[in-house]
């Protein structure tokens, strides 16, 4: 079965259930005398009331993609559903009020500088045949709901980027979407503000039955708060599921690439490389890299490993971090046996359901270079 074809298969959702439905999207454009594909042949439903994240790379073609979910990219061809609506199919002004249910956050916040944080916020409200009292008073109830109320007559140079957002939020909220399009939204903030960002993002999720779709590159965010993820490549989406399957048992090299960024496991295969950890093993050793589920914890599994097979394990790096409800562990550790003999050991942890990687054997066959 193909990687296309595996990728495809989703389980069926009630069209009740369905919030954005995109079919065999693709999305080309004329680039002097080429056709250069962003979108090739997506797929993606995303539940009502969800989190789905969406991750790749610079010029993955995801902000191609999630730009399709309201029109502001017309896709080349495929279907676009979004609230049980074709869109294609609306007038101008039809889709105009549909676009107006789907709020959009970006990683440079778009705030007019000249107004202020309450006049940004109500700005999406000026076409609205509402009162000024109206539309201040909703302005000022969603600076609230993002804990910004005492900003209200300031402006947006006067704030710190993570207010800046806070305030881009608000401003989305406006026309009481039900659809919130995060792209790249918390790319510019240190880590503390991602995560109050991200914290935020949650809590409106929660409280207003939000569906959010949030595009990154990082996947300690997909972590953070996605119940859904899909991963892109080259206009392609390359894998998916629920977050916590594709920490557990991450299939393609990107994905897994992009899992082990977020457990700074990365970062411990360079470390084999410059502390030259394979070659200096001794003929009873061997390096292995240990991950972990919520059915195995490292400590038991380790403690066995001594009293019934005589194994000493020398850890030299070792992380675990919560994804949906799961407490996934990752080691890198040594370990020495008497008369050099592993066969036991590794059927120990194969039982244990611990995933292992030898590279005692995978770096001498790629060599020094390898840390993939």
């Amino acid at each position: 079965m193909s990687v296309i074809k595996q990728i495809k298969e989703e389980p069926a959702m009630g069209v009740a259930d369905i919030a954005i439905d995109l079919q065999d999207i693709n999305v080309t454009f004329k680039r002097k005398n080429e056709t250069v594909t962003a979108v090739d042949n997506v797929s993606l439903q995303v539940k009502k009331g969800s989190i789905y994240g969406i991750i790749g790379y610079s010029g993955a073609g995801k902000s191609t993609l999630v730009r399709v979910i309201n029109l502001l990219q017309r896709p080349t061809s495929g279907k676009v559903t979004v609230s049980g609506k074709d869109l294609q199919q609306l007038t101008d002004k039809k889709l105009r009020g549909v676009r107006q249910k789907v709020g959009m956050i970006f990683q440079h916040f778009n705030l007019l500088r000249s107004r202020t944080v309450l006049n940004n916020v109500e700005y999406p409200l000026l076409s609205r045949k509402i009162s000024r009292k109206q539309r201040q008073d909703k302005a000022l109830e969603l600076l609230k709901l993002v804990g910004l109320s005492e900003y209200a007559q300031s402006y947006p140079e006067e704030l710190s980027g993570g207010q800046k957002q806070r305030v881009a939020i608000a401003r989305a909220l406006a026309n009481d979407p039900d659809i919130l399009i995060s792209d790249e939204a918390t790319s510019a903030l240190d880590p503390q503000t991602t995560e109050s960002i991200l914290k935020l993002l949650k809590k409106l999720n929660d409280e207003l039955d939000l569906t959010i779709v949030l595009i990154t590159h990082e996947m300690q965010v997909i972590k953070s708060v996605c119940q859904e993820v899909a991963v892109m490549e080259n206009g392609q989406i390359i894998e998916r599921g629920p977050v916590g399957d594709l920490f557990t048992e991450p299939k393609q090299p990107l994905t897994k690439k992009f899992v082990e960024s977020a457990a700074n496991v990365t970062e411990m295969r360079q470390q084999i490389v410059e502390d030259k950890l394979v070659e200096k093993l001794q003929p009873n050793e061997r390096l292995l890299y240990l991950r972990f589920s919520s059915q195995s914890t490292s400590e038991s599994v380790i403690s066995e490993l001594a009293i019934q097979y005589d194994v000493k394990a020398n850890i030299i790096f070792a992380n675990v971090q919560k994804v949906a409800q799961l407490s996934l562990g990752y080691m890198l550790v040594i370990l020495s046996t008497a008369d050099g003999q592993f066969d036991q050991t590794f059927h120990y942890l194969e039982t244990a359901d611990v995933k292992v990687t030898d590279f005692s054997n995978d770096v001498r066959k790629k060599g020094a270079a390898y840390v993939s």
